[in-house]
């Protein structure tokens, strides 16, 4: 019975291992439900025009978009990705989001991910996203979080889903400061929700949110996307939320030796949010895909950038394979 008991152990330490190998931009989880309901915005600002480049921030949006089609289901038709977006680009992709959830109304789910700059307004101390055009010093060149909450909770969503992989002290991913900044970080507002709205922060507002550099992406998105993978895509927004702040913190702390606390805002008084499921069936089997190689193009000093190349289809693998697969997979 010991040598049982103990054979167990070392086969269920040697699943994890395994596990632990698969690679979150690669491995991906593939849904055979379609969600032709839920409608995205992904906005990925690397390359700045007036300020240091975001490391790792386009990949950050080009495989969350590969996890809303793959793992999610959501139909390529239904979202929309920038990167390196203006503040035109912004509004405009916004504006989009806004008319097909005015059509659609509680039928629909809405998304919006950013990762890049965030910027807080030393006299009012508001935050916003900067678009790769924008001026750190000038906040009229961003965008309000205050604005943009405001635009997404009048839509008439069932729900509307923001994942911010940004930080609004006026630091930069790498920990060192943005040119308006003063030498000290600035704890920017919590601009309110309200409405069938949730919001995702990659840090409290007098925080960095910081990149995971082993692994290409923000700590943020890498949590983010490392949940979804191993759930198939079927978690509550309370389990990603506890599933993320928990590995971000304990993360940051080890590898940058600063605190980074994720943060979850939702209406006054609202829980029911904890409920709510990224995707209502697991994904069945998982597919092997090619890194995106993100070329910059020759566009870029004007805020374009080249498309990820065209990505194969790898063949599927069942998930009853992968939970049992050793590490020789």
């Amino acid at each position: 019975m010991k040598r049982l008991i103990l054979f167990a152990i070392v086969l269920t330490a040697f699943a994890h291992i395994s596990w632990a190998q698969k690679d979150v931009d690669t491995y991906i989880a593939v849904n055979e439900c379609e969600d032709p309901n839920t409608f995205a915005v992904i906005i990925s600002n690397e390359h700045y025009k007036h300020e240091a480049s975001v490391p790792f921030a386009l990949n950050d949006g080009a495989i969350f978009k590969r996890y809303l089609m793959k793992t999610l289901g959501v139909p390529e038709q239904n979202i929309k990705y920038v990167a390196d977006a203006s503040l035109n680009d912004m509004n405009y992709n916004l504006a989009w989001l806004e008319k097909i959830i005015n059509v659609k109304k509680q039928t629909a789910r809405a998304i919006v991910y950013y990762s890049g700059h965030g910027m807080p307004d030393e006299d009012s101390k508001k935050a916003y996203l900067l678009p790769v055009d924008g001026y750190s010093t000038e906040p009229t060149s961003g965008l309000s979080t205050e604005v943009l909450y405001k635009r997404l909770s009048a839509m008439p969503a069932k729900q509307t889903l923001v994942f911010l992989d940004a930080c609004f002290s006026g630091s930069k991913r790498e920990g060192d400061m943005m040119k308006s900044a003063r030498g000290v970080a600035i704890k920017a507002k919590s601009a309110p929700v309200s409405g069938n709205m949730v919001v995702f922060s990659a840090a409290q507002g007098n925080e960095t949110a910081y990149p995971h550099k082993s692994k290409e992406h923000g700590l943020f998105t890498y949590f983010l996307l490392e949940k979804l993978q191993a759930s198939c895509g079927a978690v509550s927004l309370g389990e990603l939320s506890d599933y993320v702040t928990k590995n971000v913190a304990e993360t940051s702390i080890v590898v940058n030796e600063k605190s980074q606390t994720p943060t979850v805002t939702a209406p006054v008084g609202s829980n029911d949010w904890r409920n709510w499921m990224m995707a209502e069936t697991a994904a069945t089997k998982f597919e092997n895909l090619p890194k995106i190689q993100h070329s910059v193009s020759s566009d870029s000093q004007s805020g374009q950038i080249a498309a990820p190349k065209p990505q194969h289809k790898a063949g599927g693998v069942s998930v009853l394979k992968r939970r049992v697969a050793t590490s020789n997979e």
